[in-house]
């Protein structure tokens, strides 16, 4: 699935501006709004997208120390 052009494996830099009642960290990435794990409001990174919803994606922050991040899942 394809939203807005974004696709799954791509890789955007963000700044999160919030959080969601989960605790998920929230920005958005070409107007759709993305949830990302493992961040606080202000974390400023670069994300990997992991899921595209029909109105959502949700994506993982890339540590530069974490070099298995890229296995297939």
């Amino acid at each position: 699935m394809v939203v807005r052009g974004v696709r799954v494996g791509e890789t955007y830099e963000v700044e999160i501006k919030s959080l969601t009642a989960k605790g998920d960290g929230f920005t958005r990435i070409k107007g759709v709004a993305t949830f990302v794990k493992n961040t606080v409001p202000g974390w400023k990174g670069v994300v990997v997208i992991k899921k595209v919803g029909p109105s959502y994606l949700i994506a993982e922050p890339i540590n530069s120390d974490q070099s298995s991040s890229d296995k297939e899942q």
